[in-house]
């Protein structure tokens, strides 16, 4: 069809155009060459349309209509220039919106535990545990369910359970708490052993290291208390200094130690780890805190302020932006304390 159309269309204006060369400028010969032009301009429009790209070729009707009046009042080069306009619209086609975008499968959620330390936040188990009208089966479920959340959310509850009147809540609360305390307690006998036949000095300071992770652990875990609190901080420092003892290259080792006196108010053994562990390539931006903490504890307000300007303030923090608004700007001065010197390069 594209043949035929376009065939008859350069047949058509050919002859009109040799009819208007030929004929002169009579009426009848004007009126025949508008006859032929108007033909092959209709033939011209029916072949161009069949050839556009197909973007192009909705609404059809005023295609045509707009190609008929382009051939028809452009002769000849009319048709040129809509051949020319055909090749640059199938050589280079105009961007649409959606060539930019593409589609892509739907991300795949998928529900992960969350990571022992921050699992344990459910007032509605807490109501459960500590109310002895719910009925047992209720809080032995609510029980089990807590089991393996961290201690140091969940001690508090399962150490009010240790005096409940419900036998069965009382001793899976203990079975609970002493399950967890056995399994590390269990990990720092078998260091010990192994540590008492080493004589490698590395492997002696690894082990050392290990040793206090673990009384660490216990404290951190809120698993022991009284007495065996105390006895888990001494052996923790015992064994971290017997470690840096032989590699003093440890500032993870040295900021345990930090948070280790801070906790238990030694301000002078947290300045010396402090130091230590700046100057041992640990992040004074992570000591900020500490430092801060320290110099509370040594009531010195204004270095506190001052450390808390250094600081970065990070909203996401429940507790930073309270405490950044104290300190930045609720107390400017001291009254009448000097600005004490700055705390060594730490």
């Amino acid at each position: 069809m594209l043949y035929k159309f376009s065939i008859a269309g350069v047949s058509f204006e050919v002859a009109s155009l040799a009819l208007l060369l030929q004929g002169g400028g009579g009426l009848a010969v004007i009126g025949g060459y508008l006859a032929l032009h108007l033909a092959s301009s209709a033939l011209f429009a029916l072949a161009i349309a069949l050839v556009v790209p197909q973007r192009y070729r909705q609404p059809r009707r005023w295609l045509l209509a707009y190609l008929f009046f382009f051939n028809f009042f452009i002769p000849v080069a009319g048709l040129l220039c809509a051949v020319v306009a055909l090749a640059i619209g199938v050589l280079w086609p105009k961007d649409a919106a959606q060539d930019h975008f593409d589609t892509t499968d739907s991300p795949e959620f998928i529900t992960v535990r969350r990571r022992e330390g921050t699992g344990f936040r459910g007032n509605r188990v807490r109501a459960q545990l500590s109310n002895v009208k719910t009925p047992l089966d209720d809080r032995l479920n609510a029980l089990v369910a807590i089991q393996n959340t961290p201690t140091r959310s969940s001690g508090d509850s399962l150490r009010n359970l240790l005096a409940d009147p419900a036998d069965d809540v009382r001793l899976l609360a203990y079975g609970i708490l002493d399950g967890k305390e056995k399994k590390i307690t269990q990990r720092i006998v078998d260091i010990r052993s192994h540590l008492a036949g080493v004589s490698d000095a590395e492997t002696r300071a690894l082990l050392h290291q290990q040793v206090a992770e673990l009384y660490q652990e216990l404290i951190y875990q809120d698993l022991v208390q009284g007495d065996l609190l105390s006895y888990s901080c001494a052996q923790m420092r015992e064994h971290a200094k017997a470690s840096l003892a032989i590699n003093e290259e440890e500032p993870g080792l040295w900021f345990m130690l930090v948070r280790l006196e801070l906790m238990t108010g030694n301000t002078q053994g947290a300045a010396e780890a402090l130091q230590n562990a700046y100057e041992h390539g640990f992040s004074r931006t992570r000591l900020l805190p500490y430092l801060a903490e320290l110099s509370y504890l040594e009531r010195d307000f204004e270095q506190v302020r001052k450390l808390f300007i250094e600081m970065a303030y990070d909203p996401s923090v429940s507790s930073t932006p309270q405490l950044h608004r104290y300190w930045r700007h609720g107390r400017r001065t001291i009254g009448g304390r000097p600005d004490a010197a700055h705390r060594g390069s730490a």
